[in-house]
């Protein structure tokens, strides 16, 4: 298995870290077989982690919303994560301006994905690393 968050670049650096803890915690819901256990410290306790890397990549030549398209035709697991979930601090205000509504409508800033590493490497594989 493969993951991988393609983020927009151009995002202040507090808003892309945003994004992409909120991408992180989206793609990994209900994914207990690609998340470890707990791990018991001497005098602390670690909590789960991804046993699968995440790469972090940039859009290159191709847009957010082509992307997202691409992996809903692949079938992978995605998260599409918008401008308009980090725009409110209140979940219901964020349901009612995405409820609904094409994707086309709203504004991407990022995207998660998680599938085998042949699927998700068709998807990413030319995607450049996000530096």
């Amino acid at each position: 298995m493969k993951s991988a968050i393609i983020i927009n670049p151009d995002l202040p650096l507090g808003f892309l870290a945003n994004a992409v803890a909120c991408i992180s915690s989206g793609i990994f819901n209900n994914g207990n077989e690609l998340v470890g256990p707990e791990i018991k410290g001497k005098d602390v306790n670690y909590i789960p982690i991804t046993k699968i890397p995440i790469l972090i990549l940039k859009p290159g030549n191709k847009t957010l919303l082509e992307l997202c398209r691409q992996a809903q035709n692949l079938n992978l697991k995605y998260m599409a994560f918008t401008k308009e979930a980090q725009s409110t601090t209140n979940y219901g205000t964020y349901i009612k301006s995405v409820s609904g509504f094409p994707l086309e409508s709203v504004t991407l800033l990022g995207l998660g994905v998680v599938g085998p590493d042949e699927i998700v490497n068709s998807l990413v594989g030319n995607l450049p690393m996000l530096r």
